[in-house]
């Protein structure tokens, strides 16, 4: 039967917080691809094997890592868990604490910033090492790099610095065939977005917004990563794409 996703069959990918959300459904849809996988989780071991399971029905090969994205060398050693060649990368961890951005205390926007952004770049670095011609990085953003979400704290700077970064990599490793890109979501109701003290009027106001009058799914998200991991993609670089129903269009 044939699949909407890109053969990966032989491909080896990493996925850091790749056990929950849409990390989990970006694994799920690797799974499905073919491609042995490396999932990075920081703390919810119960997620990161029950993600195994759901990775192994799929036929495919994949290995848990705990890593603590703060730490360079656990994001080095969660890279190097792959072993010598690293064909994807999918940055998909993030962590931040709702709350105004003049409430963000400096330790929380250093968190913030080295977990969602920095890391990124430090996993890339291993990566591309590993990375024979035609590699893929790809980074989970949001709509927050570019607009205000109320309550954001220093996400949303965060994700504009993840999609900075995501820009200069482009340039730098073009010349040896490898890509860059972002995909920026809208709301998606995973169960850390829930966290939100006012999910519920965000969510109500993002139906309101999207044209299609409903929110997305991981999965949706998900498919727009493979959608970058694809050959249909082979001319996309430094580029975000918005997957958000169309609610960025109208807000």
């Amino acid at each position: 039967m044939s699949t909407p996703f890109p053969d990966l069959r032989g491909r080896v990918a990493v996925v850091s917080g790749g056990t929950r959300g849409i990390g989990r459904a970006v694994a799920v849809a690797l799974a499905a691809s073919g491609a042995r996988l490396v999932l990075g989780y920081r703390a919810d071991a119960a997620s990161a094997g029950e993600t195994v399971a759901a990775c192994g029905a799929l036929g495919a090969e994949a290995l848990a890592v705990p890593a603590n994205l703060v730490h360079p060398e656990e994001a080095r050693a969660l890279v190097a868990a792959a072993g010598e060649t690293v064909d994807v990368l999918v940055h998909a961890a993030a962590l931040g604490s709702f709350k105004p951005l003049l409430d963000v205390k400096p330790a929380q926007w250093d968190l913030t910033l080295a977990v969602n952004a920095r890391a990124f770049l430090l996993l890339a670095r291993a990566a591309s090492e590993r990375m024979p011609e035609g590699g893929r990085l790809v980074a989970l953003s949001s709509l927050g790099s570019t607009r205000f979400v109320p309550d954001y704290g220093a996400i949303g700077p965060s994700k504009a610095a993840l999609e900075a970064v995501a820009r200069s990599l482009a340039v730098e490793l073009g010349p040896r065939g490898i890509l860059v890109n972002t995909v920026s979501a809208g709301l998606v109701p995973t169960a850390s977005v829930k966290l939100h003290p006012a999910f519920e009027e965000l969510a109500a106001r993002a139906r309101a917004a999207s044209p299609l009058g409903r929110l997305g799914t991981p999965e949706e998200v998900a498919a727009a990563v493979l959608f970058l991991l694809s050959p249909l993609a082979a001319w996309v670089t430094g580029q975000t794409l918005v997957v958000d129903g169309g609610a960025s269009l109208t807000t």
